[in-house]
């Protein structure tokens, strides 16, 4: 094995719903192929969806609410208990729904309403549903990965749009946050295995991008063309990977990240 002394793991995140708000962790315990516990256990299913949380076979993202279709999802600000089970939303500082459980169908409408009325019928063509079975997740890969993002990679994109700060690291929904790696060096991590404290993941794939990324995380309007970007400078739409979990453990903030070859 070699590591970078200096690399190491600067956040962790999930999304408990999808679209949602990211909740940062304090730490968390990794299961072989399993994501992240509790991320994107839920969905807000729109009114075409076709999926059936009595048979959770994967669904495309079209299937739920997103931001590369419906933007303003990104404006509400929501926070979730420590189980990411009950969820708080508010909008420019006013509070509109107050520790709802995501898992009762007596909290549920009151939750689906708040985004309807959010984002409009049209947008959700006529209506919104809480998603969630058992066993499932709702990943845009029906694999049960965990993404990492590089913060040199982010810091160049940022510069590159413009910015004094690193690209906003909301805008590509990572789990894991590395820091101590030269710009770009992830792309080179497929098929290799990274430490992360105890654990180990298996990086395979690298993660192709869309235009959910233009969106503005604090205002939910599009104000970047982050994919022709990449497209233009790179010649790819690529950004980030995708890693498997193959040895558990628990991870925290400030663990050492060092590559296996």
């Amino acid at each position: 094995m070699t590591q970078d002394q200096t690399a190491s793991l600067l956040s962790i995140v999930r999304f408990p719903v999808k679209g949602l708000t990211p909740q940062k962790l304090d730490a968390a315990q990794l299961t072989p192929d399993q994501p992240i516990a509790g991320d994107r256990r839920f969905a807000l299913a729109h009114g075409g969806s076709a999926f059936d949380a009595a048979a959770p076979a994967f669904q495309k993202k079209a299937h739920f609410l997103t931001w590369i279709r419906n933007p303003p999802l990104a404006a509400l600000d929501c926070s979730f208990d420590a189980g990411g089970t009950r969820i708080t939303i508010s909008k420019a500082g006013r509070v509109l729904v107050q520790d709802a459980d995501l898992t009762s169908p007596i909290s549920r409408p009151a939750i689906e309403k708040v985004v309807l009325d959010h984002i409009g019928d049209e947008a959700a063509r006529g209506s919104v549903h809480v998603a969630e079975a058992p066993g499932a997740w709702f990943a845009d890969v029906p694999d049960p990965y965990i993404s990492i993002q590089n913060t040199a990679t982010l810091l160049e994109l940022g510069r590159k749009l413009g910015q004094t700060a690193p690209l906003d690291y909301r805008r590509l929904r990572g789990n894991l946050l590395v820091e101590g790696f030269a710009a770009w060096g992830e792309m080179k991590w497929v098929g290799a295995k990274i430490q992360i404290g105890e654990t180990v993941l298996q990086v395979e794939a690298v993660i192709g991008r869309c235009a959910a990324t233009h969106v503005n995380p604090d205002t939910g309007v599009p104000d970047s063309d982050l994919v022709g970007l990449l497209n233009r400078d790179y010649g790819h739409n690529k950004c980030g990977v995708y890693a498997r979990v193959i040895q558990g453990g628990t991870i925290k903030p400030g663990d050492r990240v060092g590559r296996i070859y």
